[in-house]
């Protein structure tokens, strides 16, 4: 029985440090692909809000670490060609779904909301529940470059994640009226219902 035991629980410790190597909590991360379900096909392409193209200061998926690099508020380029993506013209509402190319969990967006036209109200959407909603800043017209909004939610563990756009564009808007993304990226979280610690293991397996 007490061999049978230290089995169980040598097995948990494997599996715990197996889940805590395959993705570390606190790192910035990006979607691999994306499609455009409502609005598009629009201008620019969807992988020009996730390449990190438009950055001033870049960061390395997966290693970077995102509270860090979102405290420095790094900077994305105002021109549009090759840098950000526009819902065709006249929308007011538009929906993007993006791609991790696998199973994630994530607890906060890092949003470049575009300049010119940009986002008015974002729902988060993800395993088909609202993630919530939220308010990117109206950023200023007309300067050369723009700052980054973070909004945290509920950890969640998914491969999508939908941006639902509305109040399209925002108030200090140019020319162009459309819903509109400069960049986006996330930040890992401990996974929902994780494996319990080892101590909660062994308390579990020696009741």
């Amino acid at each position: 029985m007490f061999a049978f035991r230290n089995l169980l629980i040598a097995g948990a410790v494997a599996l715990s440090a197996g889940a805590g190597a395959a993705q570390a909590a606190g790192k910035i991360i990006a979607p691999v692909s994306g499609v455009i379900d409502i609005g598009g096909p629009g201008f620019g392409t969807l992988t020009e809000t996730f390449d990190r193209s438009g950055l001033f200061t870049g960061y390395t998926p997966s290693v970077t670490d995102f509270d860090a690099y979102v405290a420095t508020n790094p900077q994305h380029i105002a021109p549009f060609a090759g840098f950000e993506w526009f819902s065709n013209s006249g929308r007011t509402t538009a929906q993007v779904t993006y791609n991790f190319g696998g199973l994630v969990t994530i607890d906060r967006l890092a949003l470049w909301n575009e300049e010119s036209s940009g986002i008015g109200a974002l729902q988060l959407i993800a395993n088909g529940n609202s993630l919530g909603v939220f308010n990117p800043t109206n950023n200023p017209r007309g300067s050369s470059r723009y700052g980054v909004d973070v909004f945290a939610f509920a950890a969640v563990t998914t491969q999508f994640i939908t941006f639902e756009m509305s109040g399209c564009p925002q108030p200090d808007m140019g020319a162009f009226q459309g819903c509109a993304i400069g960049e986006v990226a996330f930040r890992t979280a401990d996974a929902v219902g994780a494996i319990p610690e080892t101590a909660n293991w062994a308390l579990m397996i020696g009741g």
